[in-house]
Parts: structure tokens; sequence; C-alpha cells
């Protein structure tokens, strides 16, 4: 790099740093006030949630005060995100340790930075570092004890913009790669991030959780505190790469606040970049990384933490319920249009439906902390309700392997195939509005509001067909958050229902849990006389 480019650079990094003070501010407020499930987008704090196999249910939970009686590394990943621990377990420090093999130290013509292997053959580092093919040439890199030059004329890819360059590496000798992950979920704002860096004629270095995520732009990712030598990964407590340090803002001596490439766009950059022969082969190693799919007994295990934890906590509580119910309806004057504006706006968070881990742990649990059929009100032990579940999901899987090892079914064929499977289930999950009237589409398929536990074969007698309070109040709500999917006629039929059987400690609680969850509210649970207004 020129002598006058590397200022420029540093510039960059500045302006776009102080032109976001700001957001800065308002990340840290949120942080301070409500927690880092709060501050970045529901969306992308989903997809965090998703990368530690954990969900919104045990999120909550835990972030409310709960402790998991199954505690393990999922478990201690959320706690440390949310701030309620800082404990890590020895397998973080082995993961750590392995995930630091990978970094090296590059010199090249007297100067020092840091690379990371990410892949057998190649090499990240910044452009910054290794800015030409005549450069990686007479560049070294060095793994723990272990010295290697560099291949260009094999594989070289930079970028000036985004400030990164992939290059071949000698093989022989070299350390486990890192795995470089594509997807979103990887760090949301306000959570700590660790550094491993190799300075120049000093040892190699952790930040061990020193930095905190404070912005995320389109290509960049800014924490602090800063670093002082570019060109090293910037981790999450998985140890996964989040960003590829580059720059940073100076404070006098020190470096104030960090910049990183956002992993996401080095790959993508890698992807489109047009290459042929032994240079697209080489490439291809950064993404043969198969997509990491949830196990039966993975699935099974997170779910029972959740109903651990359910059964530990208060099953509900008035008056914090009640403070929340007039903040949520403060300033409203309840008509369908008004009510449905505040479904949508509050309704922030959307799990998938997935029964298993969102309902039957702690959301439809009754008083006796067990599971109650719908209508008959059969009592069942939630854990077995959930093996269930669980067990018929795998054999939902395995059936869709072989229905595609011999040629695809139409649609239809698949679902039919689906419900059958659902069917020989004891206990199954019913939805108070029918997921054919919306052909089984999320957020509806998953809006914890309309469903619950029911056993097989549970219906009410001819004639009274879910003529019950609770599932009267569920498809009002579905009529006003979903306008045009149920029938304005049934709205007599369900005024009468919702008259005749008043609103349950179950509900109470079941609506406090959702809105935990998912940000809203079932209004005619909590003002049941609003069912008129609509």
């Amino acid at each position: 790099m020129t002598s006058d480019a590397l200022p420029a650079r540093l510039a960059a990094t500045r302006a776009r740093y102080e032109g976001r003070a700001a957001q800065r501010k308002h990340v840290r407020a949120t942080v301070a006030r409500r927690g880092v499930l709060h501050t970045d987008t529901p969306h992308r704090v989903t997809h965090r949630l998703n990368r530690l196999g954990v969900d919104w249910q045990l999120a909550a939970a835990v972030e409310g005060g709960a402790s998991a009686v199954r505690c393990g590394p999922r478990e201690l990943d959320l706690e440390r995100l949310i701030g309620r621990n800082t404990v890590v377990d020895t397998g973080f420090l082995d993961c750590g340790l392995a995930a630091a093999r990978a970094v090296g130290r590059v010199d090249v013509a007297g100067r020092s930075a840091t690379g990371v292997l990410v892949s057998p053959s190649l090499l990240l580092t910044t452009n910054t570092v290794l800015p030409s093919v005549t450069e990686a040439a007479r560049a070294e890199v060095e793994f723990d004890g272990v010295s290697t030059g560099l291949c260009p004329e094999r594989l070289f890819v930079t970028d000036l913009v985004l400030d990164f360059t992939v290059v071949a590496v000698r093989e022989g000798g070299l350390p486990p790669h890192l795995h470089l992950v594509e997807h979103e979920g990887k760090a949301i704002l306000g959570e700590r991030l660790t550094s491993v860096r190799w300075p120049a004629g000093g040892p190699k270095l952790f930040g061990l959780r020193e930095h905190v995520l404070v912005d995320v732009l389109d290509n960049y990712v800014h924490y602090e505190p800063g670093l002082d030598v570019s060109g090293g990964p910037i981790f999450n407590d998985q140890w996964e790469v989040v960003a590829l340090h580059h720059s940073g803002v100076a404070d006098g001596s020190s470096w104030c606040a960090g910049e990183g490439v956002r992993i996401s766009r080095v790959l993508r950059a890698l992807r489109e970049r047009p290459l042929s022969g032994e240079a697209a082969q080489l490439r291809a190693q950064v993404f043969d990384t198969a997509p990491v799919v949830p196990e039966a007994d993975a699935e099974l295990r997170a779910a029972l933490v959740n109903l651990d934890i359910g059964r530990s906590r208060v099953y509900y509580d008035p008056e914090a319920d009640r403070a929340a119910r007039d903040r949520y309806y403060a300033g409203i004057h309840p008509t369908r249009a008004t009510l449905h504006d505040l479904l949508v706006r509050t309704h922030v968070r959307c799990p998938a439906y997935r029964p298993c881990r969102m309902l039957y742990p702690w959301v439809d649990l009754h008083p006796d902390l067990k599971l109650h059929s719908l209508h008959s009100g059969a009592a069942v032990d939630p854990a077995d309700v959930i093996r269930s579940d669980v067990e018929a999901e795998a054999a939902r899987a395995r059936r869709f392997r072989d229905l595609a090892a011999a040629g695809l079914p139409d649609p239809g064929t698949l679902l039919a195939e689906f419900e059958v499977l659902e069917e020989v289930l004891p206990f199954n999950c019913e939805h108070a509005v029918p997921p054919l009237l919306f052909d089984r589409r999320e957020p509806m398929r998953g809006d914890l509001h309309h469903q619950f536990t029911r056993e097989v074969g549970d219906t009410p007698t001819a004639g009274e067909w879910d003529r019950t309070g609770p599932v009267a109040r569920a498809t009002l709500y579905f009529l006003v958050r979903y306008p045009g999917v149920v029938d304005d006629s049934l709205i007599p039929d369900l005024l009468d229902w919702h008259h005749r059987d008043p609103v349950t400690d179950h509900e109470l609680h079941r609506n406090a849990a959702i809105a935990e969850i998912q940000g809203n509210r079932n209004p005619f649970i909590d003002h049941p006389t609003w069912a008129l207004d609509i």
C-alpha cells in the first residue's frame, strides 16, 4: 500500500465512525435499558438465537431471571450473550485455542500483520497487508513455529474497497483452518467479541471478550475498543469469524474503536469474483462446509431445557402483567383499525411454527404445570408430548428423504404424508384458525396466540365445534391481526362463545408468556369488553 493510502483509509474509517454517533448513542442506551436482545433488529436477533440453537422462549425466560436446571454450553452462551454472567466452560477455552492456531503472522518487506487460514490452502488478510501479487510473492506467514511462503500464482484475490486479500499458501505442516460462515446471525449489537492478533516482535494475543459490537454498517462493523494490528479475525463466543479487522479510530496513543470488514461481505465478494481452473477449485474449499442441521436429540434436549425453566418460573404474576398491559394499551382507543395497527406494530418477533420448543414447554402449561387437551381437558405430562413431537418430526424428515430419493412428489402428496404422520400422535398442536385457510404461511402458522394442545380424537359434541372461550378469543385476535382470513360472519358466534366462557388463569398466563416471546398481546383476554368494539 502506498504511503498516503493508509492515512486515507484511516480517515475514511473515522468519517464513517463519527457520522454514526447518534446510532451508537442509541445502541448504548438501549443495551443499558433493555439489553442486547432488544437492541438490534428482531430479524437479526432471531438469526442470532437460531445460530445458538436456542429460541425466543428460552431467551425471554433467562433474560427474566430464570435459571436452567439442565445447564449446558448453549445456556451458558445465552447467559453470556445477554450479560447474565461471564462464566465460560473449559470447552470454550479449548475451542478458542484451536481457533487461534489458524491465526498467523504475515511478514512482508519489513512490515508485520495478522492473517488467518480459511481453507487448507488459503490465507485471508487485508489488502493493506498484501495489495499485490508482487508483495504476496515476497511474504512469509508463521503459524506457531511453522513458517511458510505464499503462492499467489495459484490464487490471489484482493479487494481495495473491502480491504481484503485471499491468497494461496504453500502447503505442508499447516494447522487446521477456520470455517467461515456466510449466513446472518453471528453477532448482534451490544454483543461482546474476541480478537486474536499477532503483533510484530511479540506473542500471539487474545482480546478475550474485550470488544463490544456498537454498530453494523452495510460492509463494516464497529466495535470498542479498537486494535493496533490489522488482518486478524474478530470472533463471537462460538469462535465464528464475525469480521476481519482492518482499521480503527485513534484517540491519542490508543484506539478507541475498531472497524472490521463483515465476513459475509468478504465471502460474497470472493464468491462473485470470476475465477477458473485451479483458482476456482481452491476458492471452492472455502465454501465446502455442509449446513448444520439440528438432530432430533439436540432438538429434544433444547425443548426439555425450556420445560425445566418453565417449571421453575412463577406461573402468573398478576401485578406485573397488569402493569405490562397498561403500558401496552396506553393511549389506545379500541377499534378494529387501531387494534390491528397495534398488534402488527408490536408483533416484533415472529418465531416459526415449532410447538415442541415454543408452545408445549411453557406457553400452554396449565396451573398444574401440565398440558391439557383443548376440549376434554385431559392432562398429560408435557415431556411426553415433547418427546412424541420430536420423534414425529424426525419421522417426517426420514420420510421426506425417502420420498426425495424416489423422486420428489407433488406438494399435495407431500402434505398428505406429513398430515398422516401428525395424526398418529396422541397429542398435537391445534390451530384455532385452520392452517389451510392461510396456506400454512408464516407468521400466521407460528403465531402462538392461536395454537393449543389437543389430544387426537378430542372434539366437542356435535353442533358445538370449537365453542369455547379460549378458541373464540384466539380467533377474534386472528381476525383483527390478519384481516381477510376469518369470515366476519362468524363474529356473532365468536362473541357468544366469548361471553359464555370467561377468561381463565390459563389464558392470562398464555397471554403474558406469548407477549414475552412475540411482543404483542391478545386484547380480548386483556379487555374482554373490547370484543364488542370490533
